[in-house]
Formats: C-alpha cells, sequence, structure tokens
C-alpha cells in the first residue's frame, strides 16, 4: 500500500498522528527538491527517523521546518537503526519546538560549517555578549566553525546557533564561508582567569502561524488508504 501526497494539503504532525491510529508499520517519506527525510512506524509507533546524516529528534525537527514538501508512505518498509523511544506526542512537540526555534535564525545561520569572527574589539564583545553565552564567545576565534564549537562545547546545536545568531545580529560578529587566520580587535581585557583563551584568539517569539487542518473528507480518504 502507497499513500502519497503535499504537506500543504496534510500538514505532517496530521500525518504522523493518523498513521500512529492506524496501527500500520512502513515509512512516511518527505521529499523537497534538494532533500529527503524518513520516518519509520512498527504497528503504528514512531521509532526511527533520519535527514540525510542527521537522525532522531533533530532529524524530526528538520522536517517540521519544511513549508513545501511531498510525501509518500509505504507500507512493511522498516529501518535495523532506532532512534526515538517513549511518547509520540511529547516527541512532536519537542521537534515542532526545535523547528520553531531554527526558523528564527535560519536565515542568519545557513549552515553549521560556517565560520564566525568577531568584527569588534573583544572587550566591547565582552560587555555586550550576556554570561550564558561567554562559553560560545571564547571559541570564536576565526577558527572554529559553528559545528566545531558545538563540538567543542558539548552543546545542543540549536544552542550554539541561538548565540552565534545573537552576536551577528548585535553587529559583534560576522560569518565566514572558510576557516582563515584570526582577525585580532583591539582590546583592553586584561590576561587572567576565564579570558586567558580568549586574548589568544582573534521580546515574546510570534505565535507561528494556525495550519489550515485538512478536511473530515481528506483524513476519512487518508485513514481508508492506511488501513488497506
Amino acid at each position: 500500500m502507497k499513500l502519497e501526497g503535499n504537506i500543504n494539503t496534510i500538514p505532517l504532525r496530521e500525518l504522523i498522528e493518523m498513521i500512529s491510529y492506524s496501527s500500520v508499520t512502513g515509512a512516511l517519506n518527505i521529499y523537497t527538491a534538494s532533500s529527503a527525510g524518513h520516518l519509520y512506524f512498527r504497528d503504528g509507533h514512531l521509532y526511527h527517523c533520519d535527514a540525510g546524516a542527521v537522525i532522531g529528534i533533530d532529524a524530526l525537527a528538520s522536517m517540521f521546518e519544511l513549508s513545501e514538501a511531498r510525501f509518500s508512505f509505504v507500507s512493511d518498509i522498516t529501518s535495523d537503526q532506532e532512534s526515538l523511544w517513549g511518547d509520540l506526542d511529547y516527541h512532536m512537540q519537542t521537534a515542532e519546538r526545535l523547528a520553531y526555534r531554527w526558523k528564527n535564525i535560519r536565515s542568519s545561520i545557513t549552515s553549521l560549517d560556517l565560520l564566525p569572527v568577531l568584527i569588534v574589539p573583544l572587550d566591547t564583545a565582552m560587555r555586550r555578549v550576556g554570561p550564558s553565552h561567554h562559553e560560545v564567545l571564547e571559541q570564536v576565534d576565526g577558527q572554529h566553525t559553528i559545528k566545531a564549537i558545538t563540538e567543542d562545547l558539548g552543546w545542543a546545536e540549536i544552542d550554539v546557533a541561538e548565540a552565534i545568531a545573537k552576536m551577528v545580529h548585535d553587529a559583534l560578529a560576522d560569518l565566514r564561508g572558510d576557516a582563515q587566520e584570526p582577525e585580532l580587535a583591539p582590546s583592553s581585557v586584561a590576561r587572567g582567569g576565564l579570558f586567558n583563551r580568549l586574548l589568544s584568539r582573534p521580546g515574546d517569539a510570534p505565535r507561528q502561524p494556525a495550519v489550515e487542518r485538512p478536511t473530515l473528507s481528506s483524513e476519512e480518504m487518508v485513514l481508508r488508504v492506511l488501513r488497506s
């Protein structure tokens, strides 16, 4: 059995809920012009999700970011991997929150391979960056990409990306495509303590628009196909 359509017609959340309600086994494939993601269900339970090299909740969040994509559900397709456990609604709420956070910064953080570089004196950046982002600022040396900073700190990608996006928005840093020699700005901060390494290196979110729900007849059609 195969079901196809567009997430503009049937939103991803409702597709997942209908597949879960129908207790079917198979793969829900999400396609764009440049990428593909896959959600695997066993008797209606979502147990694995992948999108390129990304798996689990981050992969699911990347699919919730999409505003335009086609889908197909193919029954009896399985995966040997397992990256999601527990309550389905919790997974979807977490993924939707992540997707919303990424959407807010995606225009500036287009890739984790971008290289953040300070464009103001270090002491200026120190005064204007909040304490919670000092660890990220410590890594902004013109040599560490956003991905490398994430790996070094052991933070979630979205947390590092939001910190860098805030620096870019506040005109403290710029993003470049390739690693290069650090550009040190003049600084009056003295050496010592937490900032030794630094000196050696160059309101409420708006509500998301409501997605129009598919008509009852569309839901009934999808459920009939899933159960067939």
